[in-house]
């Protein structure tokens, strides 16, 4: 039987040593196919190239040295358990070595042995020793790797690991990666080829080595990226034609201007100098028949739905229909909401469609879309079913639009390509988020789109004062909480894993020496219970919430924290969006260490919006210098903007400000600060292959096609 030949699209479980449960952790990293695997790249380098002289050793520090194995490696003890050690010698000193958990380096070793060693000092009697340092045989059969990648990680896997497979995957496929970067560019900026790039970020001689094939890898998935999105993702926009909803010849009609006024009116507070320039530009578009394509950037509480729903409501007015989507139905409900109470007595007539609404009523509110006598509906992914028909849709708002699929955002941007017999095929689009996003990648994700950013903060709300607690104790915590509900307002206490059986979560990306120096996180069941134990709940009510309950329950347990009846909401991470209670102004993150910038800070975006003191807690026994940096930056500053750069500074290149949990496509070499000029500069030479034409643009293409497929398409809600 021949042997199944391994491609860059096979199941990463085609690669020897990957099993079951390797499969499952890996798939937790996005890893599914062989072409996850290699573009899997590593987050930064231990570089072990500085060789010194065990003579030199400091108390704390980490030394790499060559020496020769001087005594027998044996057991210290008689149990099974004792650590297996022996001494090597450089010449000038000696050094022990210790390994727990190591029975087979008995086997593995020598005494006589040449061979590499790195780790940490420590002083033991009075000698030097290293407990578990990477040793390796320096007999020169094989090369040393002296730079060695440090991978992000999920709980189960070691870089050590990871490298094995990655270098048997390079082995079997490298020869396969097709080239998406024009001879131009590789020319002029001295680039690697494809294959050799691969090797170089995996497989490094040096730093220096390791960044030329990211900053191949770079240009090619921004090429994927921006190609991509434009020639497959994108129509070309120069036939679409959207409705004038306000019509550019006379404007709005004397009812129609009173009933706008009628809507603005009933806002029952002042529009900010931001928000009246985020609605005079989306009027503006809404004036034209070229689809608006606009992203409404606003920092979180800076008013970004106030601006949805007036636009909305401007759509309606004059006798169009507009969508709003929202990521979850406890948001979706909170959004209708507030419609329902902005739009009271304005006629217009308000729809929400959840994937839990009743048959019977969604049969009438699918039949009310067709008739057009409801003009605003506000629903989560229910709303782009198939049967899902609207008489006279103008306007698509996505609130947190990059938790959607493409494919599914697809199916309201053509809703009304069936009725072209008025010459319109298109509809207006608005995005609305409050994660920081790049102009770079704006352009690239989403085409030439225009941008409207919100910053300033309604008038009267006080900015949130954060604290770091070094300390996951409950004494302090209950305390600052009773001082809160006795004053009768409400808290959240957000956790990172629902109960003690749920898998270790690390949001931020780790390496295994840090996630190892971890104390367990303290989940929400335990955090009630610790709550109960205290009697805090015996004297005001307290309630869990966390993704995988039903929706009926989420909204019950939503509805009474809203209402004042629930004083303490228990959560997870499933309140990071939308969520609106003026009277909750304190939130304990618990494990805080455990979150990047970007949720910490839409977390905290929960509290402080009424006109009282609101103080974020950020409670963490960890003593890592990153989580430490982390939490001061949240402490210092409260401004979405500016902790976007702060985090990209962290993390270097890859994900974006957590936009891996916003659905938004990972970069994994490129940087979207620093690396803008790639994106322009590689889409040009791409661009200038394709206006020539020929073989070598159809190959070019071909080519693309295939690895924006690979790189980005089933992580985006395409297929």
């Amino acid at each position: 039987m021949a042997e199944t030949k391994v491609t860059l699209s096979s199941p990463v479980n085609m690669i020897y040593g990957i099993g079951p449960e390797a499969q499952k952790r890996l798939a937790k990293l996005d890893i599914t196919t062989v072409y996850d695997l290699i573009s899997y790249l590593p987050r930064r380098y231990n570089d072990w190239s500085n060789v010194g002289r065990i003579c030199e050793y400091e108390e704390g520090e980490d030394l790499s040295f060559v020496g020769e194995i001087t005594t027998v490696p044996a057991r210290k003890g008689y149990k099974r358990t004792s650590p297996v050690a022996f001494y090597v010698s450089d010449g000038e000193g000696r050094m022990e070595l210790s390994f727990f958990n190591s029975p087979y380096l008995m086997n593995k070793f020598s005494r006589g042995d040449k061979v590499f060693v790195h780790g940490t000092v420590s002083i033991y009697g009075g000698r030097p020793q290293m407990v578990n340092p990477f040793v390796e045989k320096a007999d020169g059969e094989k090369d040393i790797s002296l730079v060695r990648p440090v991978y992000p990680l999920t709980a189960g896997l070691t870089s050590a690991q990871l490298s094995k497979w990655i270098g048997i995957a390079l082995k079997l496929v490298v020869s396969q990666i097709p080239d998406v970067v024009p001879a131009s560019i590789v020319l002029d900026k001295k680039l690697p080829c494809a294959s050799e790039a691969y090797r170089f970020v995996h497989f490094p001689e040096s730093l220096k080595q390791a960044d030329e094939g990211r900053k191949r890898i770079a240009y090619e998935e921004l090429i994927l990226l921006g190609i991509g999105m434009k020639y497959f993702m994108h129509s070309e926009g120069e036939d679409e034609v959207a409705p004038e909803i306000i019509p550019s010849s006379h404007g709005l009609s004397k009812e129609q201007a009173e009933r706008w006024k009628k809507v603005t009116s009933g806002l029952g507070f002042e529009l900010t100098g931001d928000q009246k320039n985020a609605l005079r530009e989306i009027q503006a578009d809404l004036m034209k028949h070229k689809p608006m394509n606009r992203l409404v950037q606003g920092d979180v509480g800076s008013g970004k739905t106030a601006v949805a729903l007036l636009s909305m409501a401007m759509t309606a007015i004059m006798g169009k229909q507009a969508v709003l989507l929202a990521p979850t139905s406890v948001l979706a409900k909170q959004h209708y909401d507030s419609a329902i109470k902005l739009l009271e007595g304005s006629g217009i007539n308000v729809a929400l469609l959840l994937g839990k609404t009743k048959a019977s009523l969604k049969k009438e509110i699918k039949q009310n879309l067709k008739e057009n006598t409801s003009s605003v509906i506000i629903g989560t992914h229910a709303v782009l079913s198939d049967d899902i028909e609207f008489a006279d849709l103008g306007l698509v708002i996505a609130d947190e639009q990059h938790r959607f699929g493409v494919k599914q955002r697809e199916k309201l941007l053509i809703s009304r390509k069936d009725k072209e017999e008025d010459g319109i095929n298109s509809v207006h689009n608005l995005v609305m988020t409050a994660t920081p996003i790049p102009r770079t990648l704006a352009m690239v994700l989403y085409g030439e789109m225009d941008t409207s950013i919100i910053r300033q903060k309604p008038a009267g709300r006080k900015e949130i004062k954060t604290n770091f607690l070094q300390t996951t104790e409950s004494s302090d915590l209950v305390r600052a909480l009773e001082a809160k509900l006795k004053q009768g307002e409400q808290a959240y206490i957000v956790c990172s894993k629902i109960d003690e059986d749920s898998e270790e979560f690390f949001e931020d990306d780790m390496c295994e020496e840090e996630t190892e120096q971890l104390t367990p996180a303290v989940s929400v069941i335990e955090m009630k219970k610790r709550l109960d134990e205290s009697g805090l709940s015996d004297r005001y009510q307290c309630e869990v919430l966390y993704g995988s309950m039903k929706e009926d329950d989420k909204l019950s347990v939503m509805n009474r924290f809203l209402s004042g009846e629930t004083k303490v909401l228990i959560s997870t991470t499933v309140i990071e969006v939308g969520v609106n209670n003026p009277n909750a102004n304190l939130m304990i993150v618990m494990d805080a260490e455990r979150f990047g910038l970007s949720t910490l800070h839409q977390l905290r975006g929960r509290i402080g919006r009424g006109d009282k003191q609101a103080y974020c807690i950020l409670a963490s026994n960890s003593r890592s210098e990153l989580a430490l940096t982390r939490m001061k930056m949240m402490c210092e500053s409260t401004d979405g903007f500016v902790l976007a750069q702060k985090d990209l500074e962290l993390r270097g290149p890859g994900d974006f400000f957590g936009t891996r949990q916003h659905g938004i496509p990972e970069l994994r070499a490129a940087n979207l600060f620093t690396d803008a000029h790639i994106a322009k500069e590689g889409c040009d030479a791409v661009g200038e292959v394709f206006a020539k034409g020929g073989k070598d643009a159809d190959l070019l293409m071909d080519n693309i096609k295939m690895m924006f497929e690979l790189r980005f398409k089933n992580k985006m809600g395409i297929l």
